[in-house]
């Protein structure tokens, strides 16, 4: 009878405290890829690949994946779970937290524009626990993204080496009814069976109603809706211009990957063309990569767009410059 196969990965709790509260991380490692075969051969081959995984320094870089709200570190259909399993098995070690008020964590619930202080504190529980990590990727998808690029933007963090952003988060209320406008109902103002509908009366007066308060929405200034946001305590601008200040310092490198079918990932490109100056010409900054998966939804649920995005993510972490 055969051995089960070695996992490529080891799963452990680190406990990461953030100002007097506990938080849950779950690390991800690389083990030894080795299998007990049936053979003597396979046994001794086993045997040597473990050797040689264990001679190898321990990896300097890891990457810290940063959970969006409100949910937890094992995210949608297991997703982050499975990116952190994938990452360890690649020989990238992987870190994911609950964050203040999330999961098993202690402390009140915050959202993504208040969360530096969980991100600074498990980078520094993760060095205390493995002083051979010098530096980290930050991952996020939605609003964990625009939260990295926050924390990069008011930390500036030099252990924060790269950058994956999954379909970044920028929604206020026009720009999610532009994004409607433009990449749904413009669509079905094209569609001859949509006005037989509404010549024959079939289209309900709310439907139409809703459509009217799009187009008026989406006509407002950005200026305007972000004069109406409340003033952050350090940086009193809209979380939308803090964020482009972060992708435009930052100098390390940046994956972007955005999904065709998502409407945040529709958003944050349309913010990108008509954000004004704060987000001008940011898609072509240097070091940044963009990654389009056209037909992926927002999490990537499928087998075959997770694999897409785990390969991409290993990729690109092995390929952030060394630290000196």
């Amino acid at each position: 009878m055969n051995a089960m196969p070695t996992p490529a990965h080891r799963d452990s709790v680190l406990r990461i405290d953030c100002d007097g509260q506990a938080l849950v991380g779950l690390l991800s490692e690389p083990v030894a890829a080795a299998y007990a075969g049936p053979s003597a051969s396979a046994s001794a081959s086993a045997s040597a690949a473990a050797a040689d995984v264990m001679a190898r320094p321990a990896p300097d870089t890891g990457v810290l994946l940063i959970v969006g709200g409100p949910q937890y570190r094992v995210g949608s259909h297991r997703q982050f779970t499975l990116l952190g399993r994938a990452l360890a098995g690649a020989g990238v070690p992987c870190l994911r937290l609950d964050y203040r008020g999330m999961g098993d964590a202690q402390g009140d619930q915050r959202d993504f524009e208040q969360v530096d202080a969980d991100i600074a504190a498990a980078i520094d529980a993760w060095q205390r626990e493995h002083p051979s990590l010098k530096r980290v990727v930050l991952w996020g998808l939605c609003d964990a993204a625009s939260a990295a690029l926050l924390y990069v933007h008011r930390r500036r963090d030099p252990r924060v080496a790269g950058l994956c952003l999954a379909n970044p988060w920028v929604r206020t209320a026009t720009s999610l009814a532009r994004a409607q406008v433009k990449h749904y109902y413009l669509d079905r103002l094209r569609q001859p069976a949509f006005w037989r509908k509404l010549l024959s009366g079939r289209v309900g007066l709310g439907a139409v109603r809703e459509l009217l308060g799009k187009l008026a929405t989406s006509r407002a200034s950005a200026a305007s809706e972000h004069s109406s946001r409340p003033a952050g305590p350090a940086d009193t601008r809209h979380y939308t211009e803090q964020m482009a200040d972060g992708l435009r310092a930052f100098g390390g490198p940046v994956l972007l990957i955005l999904s065709g079918d998502d409407v945040c990932a529709n958003e944050f490109l349309d913010r990108c063309r008509d954000g004004g100056p704060a987000w001008q010409g940011l898609l072509n900054r240097p070091g940044l990569r963009r990654e389009d998966l056209p037909d992926a939804d927002h999490t990537f649920s499928t087998a075959a767009w997770r694999a897409h995005v785990e390969r991409l993510t290993a990729a690109f972490v092995r390929g952030v410059p060394a630290a000196t």
